[in-house]
């Protein structure tokens, strides 16, 4: 190797050395910043359940709180302990094991199934999106006191960190709410599938 070659070499090593010297030294100085994986800034807010629930509004609310988080206890605390999901015809069948084909299940069964899907090391995470906010009394409850809050829904459970797999679903939804005469807080009470499929 000649003179001429020896003395590119050495320029090059020590421009490569510098170059490295430089980027650890960046990196040390910014508190192990790394530049080829930067930070995508802070996460989501955390999510502030309404407490006290003092409107209808409220508890749907937590409910869909609830559901991205996750959060069984802030799921239940939702309903009454008489809550009743009803279903559409199509999905009758007797869901509790009792040999009666059930239209509509209780806080048990609805317990269950949100503790199953929550808990599930398969679902990596739960988008739930409540639209609408038309309230009025509802017809159905000689007190008065419930309220009857229309809403479509879209649900969507991931089961990959890309969001690319999962299970969708959408449609509408008709809750009852009805505020506890001694707390004042609204709970749900009725919650009716009103989906086309």
């Amino acid at each position: 190797m000649n003179q001429k070659n020896r003395t590119r070499m050495a320029g090059n090593i020590r421009t490569n050395a510098l170059i490295a010297s430089a980027v650890i030294t960046a990196v040390i100085v910014s508190g192990c910043w790394n530049p080829f994986s930067p930070k995508t800034g802070p996460g989501p807010p955390p999510l502030l359940y309404h407490t006290p629930v003092d409107s209808a509004y409220k508890v749907l609310e937590n409910l869909q709180f609830a559901y991205i988080s996750r959060d069984i206890g802030h799921y239940l605390n939702c309903f009454r302990d008489d809550f009743e999901f009803h279903l559409q015809e199509i999905d009758w069948d007797d869901y509790n094991g009792d040999g009666t084909v059930d239209t509509y299940w209780g806080l048990d069964l609805e317990e269950d199934f949100h503790i199953n899907m929550f808990g599930s090391s398969r679902v990596i995470s739960i988008d739930l999106t409540l639209s609408g906010t038309a309230q009025s009394p509802w017809t159905g409850d000689s007190t008065g006191q419930a309220q009857q809050l229309p809403r479509t829904f879209s649900l969507k459970v991931y089961t990959d960190e890309a969001k690319s797999d999962g299970y969708i679903a959408a449609g509408s939804a008709l809750f009852i709410c009805r505020e506890d005469s001694s707390s004042g807080e609204w709970y749900i009470w009725q919650w009716w599938d009103l989906s086309d499929t």
